[in-house]
Protein backbone atom coordinates (compact mmCIF):
# COMPACT_ATOMS: atom_id res chain seq x y z
CA UNK A 1 0.00 0.00 0.00
CA UNK A 2 1.75 3.20 -0.66
CA UNK A 3 0.49 6.43 0.68
CA UNK A 4 -1.89 7.64 -1.82
CA UNK A 5 -4.22 5.26 -2.91
CA UNK A 6 -7.79 5.83 -2.33
CA UNK A 7 -10.81 3.29 -2.75
CA UNK A 8 -13.83 5.65 -3.46
CA UNK A 9 -17.32 3.11 -3.16
CA UNK A 10 -19.94 4.05 -5.18
CA UNK A 11 -20.07 5.48 -8.73
CA UNK A 12 -22.55 8.01 -8.61
CA UNK A 13 -22.00 11.30 -9.32
CA UNK A 14 -20.61 11.97 -6.50
CA UNK A 15 -18.34 9.37 -6.23
CA UNK A 16 -16.79 9.71 -10.24
CA UNK A 17 -16.60 13.08 -8.85
CA UNK A 18 -14.09 12.41 -5.95
CA UNK A 19 -12.11 10.14 -7.97
CA UNK A 20 -11.64 12.05 -10.80
CA UNK A 21 -10.38 15.22 -8.23
CA UNK A 22 -8.27 12.53 -6.65
CA UNK A 23 -6.82 11.15 -9.82
CA UNK A 24 -6.23 14.97 -11.48
CA UNK A 25 -4.39 15.45 -8.00
CA UNK A 26 -1.61 12.27 -8.95
CA UNK A 27 -3.68 10.34 -6.36
CA UNK A 28 -3.83 6.10 -7.65
CA UNK A 29 -7.78 5.44 -7.67
CA UNK A 30 -10.28 2.46 -7.10
CA UNK A 31 -14.20 2.92 -7.74
CA UNK A 32 -15.90 0.05 -6.46
CA UNK A 33 -19.21 -0.44 -7.93
CA UNK A 34 -22.40 -2.81 -6.88
CA UNK A 35 -24.27 -2.29 -10.26
CA UNK A 36 -22.72 -4.80 -12.95
CA UNK A 37 -22.80 -1.66 -15.38
CA UNK A 38 -22.73 2.10 -15.35
CA UNK A 39 -25.61 4.28 -15.69
CA UNK A 40 -27.58 6.88 -14.72
CA UNK A 41 -31.58 7.27 -14.58
CA UNK A 42 -33.22 8.97 -17.55
CA UNK A 43 -34.02 12.59 -15.60
CA UNK A 44 -32.48 15.66 -15.71
CA UNK A 45 -31.47 17.28 -12.00
CA UNK A 46 -30.78 21.46 -11.27
CA UNK A 47 -26.83 21.94 -11.51
CA UNK A 48 -26.58 25.62 -9.31
CA UNK A 49 -23.87 27.98 -9.89
CA UNK A 50 -22.15 26.82 -6.45
CA UNK A 51 -22.47 23.18 -8.53
CA UNK A 52 -21.15 24.65 -11.75
CA UNK A 53 -18.03 26.00 -9.38
CA UNK A 54 -16.90 22.37 -8.63
CA UNK A 55 -17.52 21.26 -11.79
CA UNK A 56 -15.22 23.96 -13.56
CA UNK A 57 -12.35 22.74 -10.64
CA UNK A 58 -12.77 19.36 -12.10
CA UNK A 59 -11.66 20.78 -15.39
CA UNK A 60 -14.77 20.03 -17.57
CA UNK A 61 -15.53 23.89 -17.95
CA UNK A 62 -15.72 22.75 -21.89
CA UNK A 63 -16.99 19.29 -21.68
CA UNK A 64 -20.17 20.38 -19.58
CA UNK A 65 -21.14 23.28 -22.66
CA UNK A 66 -23.00 20.61 -24.81
CA UNK A 67 -25.08 18.85 -22.47
CA UNK A 68 -26.05 22.01 -20.03
CA UNK A 69 -29.51 23.42 -20.72
CA UNK A 70 -29.51 27.29 -19.38
CA UNK A 71 -33.11 28.59 -18.56
CA UNK A 72 -33.80 32.31 -18.69
CA UNK A 73 -35.77 31.94 -16.33
CA UNK A 74 -38.31 30.10 -13.79
CA UNK A 75 -42.02 31.09 -13.10
CA UNK A 76 -43.92 29.76 -10.55
CA UNK A 77 -48.00 29.33 -11.51
CA UNK A 78 -51.24 29.67 -9.88
CA UNK A 79 -52.57 25.82 -9.18
CA UNK A 80 -55.99 26.48 -10.60
CA UNK A 81 -55.44 28.58 -13.55
CA UNK A 82 -51.64 28.15 -14.60
CA UNK A 83 -51.14 32.24 -14.56
CA UNK A 84 -47.94 32.77 -13.53
CA UNK A 85 -47.12 34.20 -10.33
CA UNK A 86 -43.28 35.55 -9.77
CA UNK A 87 -40.88 34.48 -11.71
CA UNK A 88 -36.66 34.34 -10.85
CA UNK A 89 -34.83 35.70 -13.35
CA UNK A 90 -31.70 32.68 -13.93
CA UNK A 91 -29.93 32.74 -17.49
CA UNK A 92 -27.50 35.97 -18.06
CA UNK A 93 -28.40 37.22 -14.37
CA UNK A 94 -26.71 34.01 -13.06
CA UNK A 95 -23.32 34.44 -14.73
CA UNK A 96 -23.46 38.05 -14.34
CA UNK A 97 -24.08 37.70 -10.41
CA UNK A 98 -22.31 34.36 -9.50
CA UNK A 99 -19.80 34.35 -13.00
CA UNK A 100 -21.34 30.65 -14.00
CA UNK A 101 -24.60 29.70 -15.02
CA UNK A 102 -27.62 28.13 -13.29
CA UNK A 103 -28.29 25.51 -15.47
CA UNK A 104 -30.30 21.95 -15.94
CA UNK A 105 -28.41 18.46 -16.97
CA UNK A 106 -30.00 15.02 -17.69
CA UNK A 107 -28.30 13.25 -15.20
CA UNK A 108 -26.75 10.23 -17.07
CA UNK A 109 -25.10 13.34 -19.57
CA UNK A 110 -23.49 14.42 -16.27
CA UNK A 111 -22.46 10.73 -15.33
CA UNK A 112 -21.23 10.03 -18.04
CA UNK A 113 -18.57 13.20 -18.39
CA UNK A 114 -17.52 12.09 -15.13
CA UNK A 115 -16.65 8.87 -16.29
CA UNK A 116 -15.24 9.48 -18.97
CA UNK A 117 -12.84 12.29 -17.24
CA UNK A 118 -12.02 9.72 -14.77
CA UNK A 119 -11.11 6.97 -17.49
CA UNK A 120 -9.04 9.25 -19.37
CA UNK A 121 -6.75 9.43 -16.39
CA UNK A 122 -7.10 5.91 -15.18
CA UNK A 123 -9.07 3.40 -18.09
CA UNK A 124 -9.31 0.76 -15.19
CA UNK A 125 -10.02 2.60 -12.02
CA UNK A 126 -13.91 1.44 -11.82
CA UNK A 127 -14.20 -1.95 -11.07
CA UNK A 128 -18.53 -2.90 -11.25
CA UNK A 129 -20.34 -6.18 -9.56
CA UNK A 130 -18.14 -5.12 -7.11
CA UNK A 131 -20.13 -4.88 -3.80
CA UNK A 132 -19.00 -3.70 -0.21
CA UNK A 133 -19.69 -5.71 2.86
CA UNK A 134 -17.20 -3.96 5.38
CA UNK A 135 -15.05 -1.62 6.23
CA UNK A 136 -12.73 -0.77 8.80
CA UNK A 137 -9.60 1.72 9.50
CA UNK A 138 -6.60 1.47 11.09
CA UNK A 139 -3.73 3.61 12.50
CA UNK A 140 -2.26 4.03 8.68
CA UNK A 141 -4.94 3.08 6.48
CA UNK A 142 -8.38 1.59 5.54
CA UNK A 143 -9.66 -1.80 4.07
CA UNK A 144 -12.88 -2.86 2.42
CA UNK A 145 -14.29 -6.30 2.08
CA UNK A 146 -16.00 -7.44 -1.60
CA UNK A 147 -18.85 -9.70 -1.00
CA UNK A 148 -16.71 -11.70 -3.02
CA UNK A 149 -14.35 -11.99 -0.14
CA UNK A 150 -11.39 -9.70 -0.99
CA UNK A 151 -10.24 -7.64 0.86
CA UNK A 152 -8.37 -4.42 -0.19
CA UNK A 153 -6.67 -1.98 1.72
CA UNK A 154 -5.54 1.90 0.55
CA UNK A 155 -4.61 5.04 2.81
CA UNK A 156 -8.31 6.52 2.24
CA UNK A 157 -11.83 4.27 1.80
CA UNK A 158 -14.49 7.13 0.96
CA UNK A 159 -18.15 5.79 1.48
CA UNK A 160 -20.12 7.76 -1.72
CA UNK A 161 -22.88 4.78 -2.01
CA UNK A 162 -25.62 6.91 -1.53
CA UNK A 163 -28.89 7.22 0.92
CA UNK A 164 -28.54 3.05 1.77
CA UNK A 165 -24.79 2.84 2.34
CA UNK A 166 -22.95 0.18 3.16
CA UNK A 167 -20.13 2.18 3.91
CA UNK A 168 -22.51 4.04 6.34
CA UNK A 169 -23.93 0.98 8.17
CA UNK A 170 -20.52 -0.57 8.66
CA UNK A 171 -19.60 2.91 10.39
CA UNK A 172 -22.91 3.88 12.75
CA UNK A 173 -25.05 0.26 12.12
CA UNK A 174 -27.65 0.12 9.94
CA UNK A 175 -30.35 2.16 10.51
CA UNK A 176 -33.51 2.23 8.55
CA UNK A 177 -34.02 5.69 6.50
CA UNK A 178 -37.34 7.64 7.01
CA UNK A 179 -39.92 7.48 4.50
CA UNK A 180 -40.92 11.53 4.66
CA UNK A 181 -44.72 11.01 3.32
CA UNK A 182 -43.95 12.30 -0.07
CA UNK A 183 -43.82 10.59 -3.51
CA UNK A 184 -41.88 11.54 -6.43
CA UNK A 185 -43.58 10.65 -10.25
CA UNK A 186 -40.56 11.47 -12.83
CA UNK A 187 -41.74 11.49 -16.61
CA UNK A 188 -39.54 12.33 -19.49
CA UNK A 189 -40.93 13.64 -22.69
CA UNK A 190 -39.55 14.74 -26.32
CA UNK A 191 -40.87 18.26 -27.02
CA UNK A 192 -42.44 16.35 -29.88
CA UNK A 193 -44.79 14.51 -27.22
CA UNK A 194 -45.49 17.63 -25.11
CA UNK A 195 -48.93 19.00 -26.12
CA UNK A 196 -49.92 22.76 -26.79
CA UNK A 197 -48.64 25.29 -24.62
CA UNK A 198 -47.43 22.86 -21.83
CA UNK A 199 -43.79 24.23 -22.36
CA UNK A 200 -42.44 26.17 -20.17
CA UNK A 201 -39.64 28.72 -21.68
CA UNK A 202 -36.91 27.73 -19.17
CA UNK A 203 -38.60 25.72 -16.30
CA UNK A 204 -41.74 26.30 -14.27
CA UNK A 205 -43.00 25.18 -10.77
CA UNK A 206 -46.84 24.89 -9.47
CA UNK A 207 -47.27 24.43 -5.86
CA UNK A 208 -50.30 23.82 -3.67
CA UNK A 209 -51.91 22.03 -0.07
CA UNK A 210 -50.11 18.65 -0.80
CA UNK A 211 -48.92 18.69 -4.41
CA UNK A 212 -46.39 20.28 -6.13
CA UNK A 213 -45.09 20.00 -9.50
CA UNK A 214 -41.77 21.05 -11.77
CA UNK A 215 -40.99 21.21 -15.19
CA UNK A 216 -38.40 21.73 -17.02
CA UNK A 217 -36.45 21.61 -20.16
CA UNK A 218 -33.74 19.81 -21.51
CA UNK A 219 -32.23 21.32 -24.23
CA UNK A 220 -29.17 19.40 -25.80
CA UNK A 221 -32.11 16.55 -25.71
CA UNK A 222 -35.17 18.54 -26.45
CA UNK A 223 -36.61 16.91 -23.85
CA UNK A 224 -39.06 18.11 -20.89
CA UNK A 225 -38.10 16.81 -17.54
CA UNK A 226 -41.46 16.74 -15.18
CA UNK A 227 -41.51 15.64 -11.71
CA UNK A 228 -44.92 15.41 -9.76
CA UNK A 229 -45.12 15.06 -5.95
CA UNK A 230 -47.86 14.42 -3.56
CA UNK A 231 -48.10 13.36 0.49
CA UNK A 232 -48.68 9.20 0.47
CA UNK A 233 -48.97 7.83 3.60
CA UNK A 234 -47.70 5.14 2.88
CA UNK A 235 -44.40 3.47 0.36
CA UNK A 236 -45.42 -0.03 -0.05
CA UNK A 237 -42.71 -0.69 -2.64
CA UNK A 238 -39.40 -2.50 -1.67
CA UNK A 239 -37.28 -0.77 -4.08
CA UNK A 240 -36.96 3.09 -3.92
CA UNK A 241 -37.39 3.95 -7.97
CA UNK A 242 -39.75 1.43 -9.46
CA UNK A 243 -42.15 2.18 -13.01
CA UNK A 244 -45.10 4.06 -13.11
CA UNK A 245 -48.29 4.08 -15.10
CA UNK A 246 -48.33 8.11 -15.64
CA UNK A 247 -52.20 7.81 -15.23
CA UNK A 248 -52.26 7.62 -10.99
CA UNK A 249 -50.45 11.00 -11.05
CA UNK A 250 -52.16 12.40 -13.96
CA UNK A 251 -55.12 12.23 -11.74
CA UNK A 252 -53.60 13.59 -8.48
CA UNK A 253 -53.69 17.04 -10.88
CA UNK A 254 -56.59 16.78 -12.65
CA UNK A 255 -57.90 19.61 -10.98
CA UNK A 256 -55.16 21.76 -11.06
CA UNK A 257 -54.18 23.85 -14.83
CA UNK A 258 -54.57 21.22 -17.34
CA UNK A 259 -51.22 21.49 -18.55
CA UNK A 260 -50.00 19.36 -16.04
CA UNK A 261 -51.94 16.10 -16.35
CA UNK A 262 -51.88 16.49 -19.82
CA UNK A 263 -48.03 16.46 -19.55
CA UNK A 264 -48.32 13.46 -17.31
CA UNK A 265 -50.77 11.41 -19.84
CA UNK A 266 -48.30 12.19 -22.65
CA UNK A 267 -45.54 10.08 -21.26
CA UNK A 268 -44.34 7.42 -23.56
CA UNK A 269 -44.15 4.33 -21.70
CA UNK A 270 -41.22 3.22 -20.23
CA UNK A 271 -40.68 7.14 -19.25
CA UNK A 272 -42.26 7.39 -15.84
CA UNK A 273 -41.02 5.91 -12.54
CA UNK A 274 -41.91 6.56 -8.90
CA UNK A 275 -39.92 7.28 -6.21
CA UNK A 276 -40.87 6.70 -2.29
CA UNK A 277 -38.90 9.98 -0.56
CA UNK A 278 -36.50 9.01 2.00
CA UNK A 279 -34.03 10.87 3.81
CA UNK A 280 -31.85 10.66 7.50
CA UNK A 281 -31.30 12.69 10.30
CA UNK A 282 -27.78 14.58 10.52
CA UNK A 283 -25.01 13.09 11.65
CA UNK A 284 -22.23 14.52 13.96
CA UNK A 285 -19.38 14.09 11.84
CA UNK A 286 -17.92 12.42 8.24
CA UNK A 287 -14.51 11.72 8.92
CA UNK A 288 -13.41 8.49 10.49
CA UNK A 289 -9.81 8.24 10.95
CA UNK A 290 -8.92 6.82 7.27
CA UNK A 291 -12.44 6.77 6.34
CA UNK A 292 -14.71 9.53 5.31
CA UNK A 293 -18.60 10.12 4.04
CA UNK A 294 -19.75 12.18 1.29
CA UNK A 295 -22.78 12.93 -0.73
CA UNK A 296 -26.04 10.91 0.06
CA UNK A 297 -24.08 8.79 2.16
CA UNK A 298 -22.88 11.40 4.46
CA UNK A 299 -26.07 14.48 4.56
CA UNK A 300 -28.80 12.41 2.42
CA UNK A 301 -31.67 15.12 1.85
CA UNK A 302 -34.77 15.68 -0.05
CA UNK A 303 -35.08 17.24 -3.71
CA UNK A 304 -36.80 20.57 -2.51
CA UNK A 305 -33.87 22.73 -3.06
CA UNK A 306 -31.99 20.88 -5.61
CA UNK A 307 -29.19 20.89 -4.28
CA UNK A 308 -28.19 17.02 -3.94
CA UNK A 309 -25.89 16.46 -6.54
CA UNK A 310 -24.46 20.01 -5.67
CA UNK A 311 -23.85 19.47 -2.18
CA UNK A 312 -21.96 15.86 -3.65
CA UNK A 313 -20.12 17.96 -5.94
CA UNK A 314 -18.94 20.70 -3.78
CA UNK A 315 -18.01 17.53 -1.16
CA UNK A 316 -15.77 16.14 -4.29
CA UNK A 317 -13.58 19.25 -4.50
CA UNK A 318 -13.03 20.06 -0.65
CA UNK A 319 -12.00 16.87 0.17
CA UNK A 320 -9.32 16.88 -2.62
CA UNK A 321 -8.22 20.06 -1.61
CA UNK A 322 -8.00 19.47 1.91
CA UNK A 323 -6.01 16.32 1.12
CA UNK A 324 -3.52 18.79 -0.92
CA UNK A 325 -2.93 21.10 1.76
CA UNK A 326 -2.45 18.18 4.49
CA UNK A 327 -0.18 15.04 3.83
CA UNK A 328 -1.66 13.69 6.89
CA UNK A 329 -4.96 12.03 5.15
CA UNK A 330 -6.71 11.51 8.99
CA UNK A 331 -5.96 15.10 9.60
CA UNK A 332 -7.06 16.26 6.11
CA UNK A 333 -10.34 14.38 6.44
CA UNK A 334 -10.98 16.56 10.26
CA UNK A 335 -10.48 19.58 8.27
CA UNK A 336 -12.80 18.44 5.35
CA UNK A 337 -15.49 17.74 7.87
CA UNK A 338 -15.42 20.92 9.57
CA UNK A 339 -15.72 22.52 6.27
CA UNK A 340 -18.50 20.27 5.45
CA UNK A 341 -20.48 19.05 8.04
CA UNK A 342 -22.23 22.17 8.82
CA UNK A 343 -22.93 22.84 5.52
CA UNK A 344 -24.63 19.58 5.01
CA UNK A 345 -26.47 19.84 7.99
CA UNK A 346 -28.45 22.75 7.02
CA UNK A 347 -28.88 21.63 3.43
CA UNK A 348 -30.99 18.46 4.90
CA UNK A 349 -33.20 20.36 7.74
CA UNK A 350 -33.39 23.02 5.55
CA UNK A 351 -34.50 20.86 2.11
CA UNK A 352 -37.27 19.40 4.90
CA UNK A 353 -39.19 22.44 5.30
CA UNK A 354 -38.73 23.46 1.97
CA UNK A 355 -40.78 20.51 0.85
CA UNK A 356 -43.13 21.43 3.94
CA UNK A 357 -43.04 25.18 1.69
CA UNK A 358 -44.16 23.77 -1.54
CA UNK A 359 -46.83 21.50 -0.11
CA UNK A 360 -48.39 24.41 1.03
CA UNK A 361 -47.23 24.44 5.07
CA UNK A 362 -44.96 27.73 6.11
CA UNK A 363 -43.98 30.46 4.53
CA UNK A 364 -43.84 30.98 0.44
CA UNK A 365 -41.48 29.26 -1.46
CA UNK A 366 -41.18 33.13 -3.31
CA UNK A 367 -39.96 34.33 -0.20
CA UNK A 368 -37.64 31.18 0.83
CA UNK A 369 -35.34 29.43 -1.52
CA UNK A 370 -31.82 28.11 -2.18
CA UNK A 371 -31.25 31.38 -3.25
CA UNK A 372 -31.99 33.52 -0.78
CA UNK A 373 -30.60 30.70 1.37
CA UNK A 374 -27.29 31.49 -0.10
CA UNK A 375 -26.67 28.26 -1.98
CA UNK A 376 -25.86 29.82 -4.88
CA UNK A 377 -22.68 31.83 -3.88
CA UNK A 378 -20.80 28.83 -2.22
CA UNK A 379 -17.47 28.58 -3.69
CA UNK A 380 -16.12 25.17 -2.99
CA UNK A 381 -12.68 25.98 -4.72
CA UNK A 382 -11.94 29.12 -2.54
CA UNK A 383 -13.86 27.63 0.94
CA UNK A 384 -11.75 27.92 3.96
CA UNK A 385 -10.55 24.42 4.74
Amino acid sequence: MTRRTAIVVGAGIGGLATALALARAGWDVRVLERAAGLGEVGAGLTLSPNALRALHWLGLADRLAPILSLPPYQISEDPLTGAETGRLVRGARAIEQYGVPYAFVHRADLHATLAQGLQRLNPTAIALDTAVSSVSAGADGASVTTSAGDTLEAALVIGADGLRSSVRAALLGSQTARYTGFVAWRALLDYAQAPAGTLPAGSAVTFGPGRCFVRYRLEPRQQLNCVAFAREPDWPEEDWSVPADPEVPARLFDDWHPALSALLRAAPEGRCYKWGLFDRDPIPTYAYGHLALLGDAAHPMLPFLGQGAALALEDAVVLARALGAEPDVAVALQRYDRARQPRGTAAQLESRAAGLRLHGEGESPRQVNEETLDYFAYDPAGVAI
